[in-house]
């Protein structure tokens, strides 16, 4: 049906970076299947190319890396600038805190194109706040990854509700024959997936760890895949702690979802979040989830109902959940195939790209 809407309309994406994380993966994902529904589409890395820009160029995306450095580097708007000149677009779609603000700039200054800011996270930074506050009225819509990060964004940077909606994250799930038993597991391995940083709160989980009952400890490995700033730290205290046999720092690893596959627990320490992709892998993967009860967390995860929830930065708190939860295979059982319903039923990736589909459309000019 003929909606007045351009039927091949050009979407730019811009995102800070292409390395391998959450919101990077998510938006390969989008412009990948927005391919697929009659939108023409590039991709500007405001940094370089990164190792996610194959899986774009291998579906035929174009992609630019304009090779500049951090926020403060102003070279990123004049070639972002100089980029959306020579390739006009109709909407501009960008993702992460950097790129929202150079691209409302860049496309304000360029005449077009039509500005839509991924929110991923409620960030509550007051730099964050102030520039996105003093640039929101180029942003014609913002796409939170949750509701309650659309709602805590838009009361922070006064954003008026018909501006902001929100679009989850999508997750394949596999076939249930895909999926190993967690029931007759002799030891337990917990799992926790993300870069080794303070939003990521690793040393809670450390400490949560130890104060698990001996009996249960003894029977547990620790797992953490990811990297980041952190690692000297954590590496100084597992050693302080004679844990060496116990806790393992994998590193990024390309082998998560095999790793999943052996795990008893996923566990998520973090501070904040916007709407973990590892979780909803978690789940979609027939993995129980135990995890911070912060932002979009808690709209994947009902306690003890589709995971376990706990207070963020309480490793006492932390420790007993997991006890419990270690305790009991049944309940464990019973929870990962509900969680894998719920993510089956809502989180699908055709779902998600239908909604982006639908919305940036219409931004569109009849």
């Amino acid at each position: 049906m003929n909606d007045g809407h351009p039927r091949n309309p050009t979407v730019t994406f811009c995102i800070t970076e292409l390395d391998i994380g959450g919101a990077e993966k998510a938006m390969v994902r989008i412009a990948r299947g927005l391919c697929s529904t009659g939108w023409n589409v590039r991709v500007i890395s405001l940094r370089d190319a990164g190792p996610l820009a194959a899986e774009l160029l291998a579906a035929g995306i174009p992609v630019t890396a304009l090779n500049c450095g951090g926020f403060g580097d102003v070279r990123t708007f004049f070639r972002l600038r100089r980029e959306l000149k020579a390739n006009p677009a109709d909407v501009l779609m960008c993702f992460l805190h950097q790129a929202n603000i150079y691209g409302r700039l860049a496309a304000r200054f360029t005449g077009g194109p039509i500005v839509a800011s991924g929110i991923r996270v409620a960030d509550r930074r007051k730099w964050v706040v102030l520039t996105d506050r003093i640039t929101r009225c180029c942003a014609a819509q913002y796409i939170a990854v949750s509701q309650h990060v659309a709602d805590i964004h838009a009361e922070l940077c006064g954003i008026p509700p018909a501006k902001i909606c929100s679009i989850p994250n999508g997750v394949d799930v596999p076939d249930a024959t895909e999926l190993p038993g967690k029931n007759s597991r002799p030891t337990h391995v917990l799992l926790t997936v993300g870069r080794l940083t303070p939003q990521k709160n690793p040393q809670c989980l450390l400490d949560a760890f130890c104060e698990l009952p001996n009996d249960i400890r003894s029977q547990s490995t620790l797992k953490f895949v990811g990297d980041g700033p952190l690692r000297s730290e954590l590496k100084a205290a597992i050693q302080r702690r004679s844990l060496e046999d116990r806790v393992q720092l994998l590193g990024h690893s390309d082998e998560v979802p095999d790793l999943m596959r052996q795990a008893t627990l996923l566990v998520l320490s973090s501070l904040w979040e916007g709407m973990p992709n590892v979780v909803l892998e978690a789940m979609a993967n027939g993995l129980p989830v135990v995890a911070s009860d912060v932002d979009g967390v808690r709209e994947l995860i009902e306690h003890e109902v589709t995971g376990w929830l706990v207070p963020p930065a309480d490793s006492s708190a932390l420790a007993i959940t997991l006890a419990s939860a270690l305790s009991d295979s049944k309940q464990r059982q019973a929870i990962a195939d509900s969680a894998q319903i719920l993510v089956a039923e809502a989180f699908t990736w055709t779902s998600v790209v239908g909604e982006y589909d639908r919305v940036l459309r219409s931004l569109l000019p009849r």
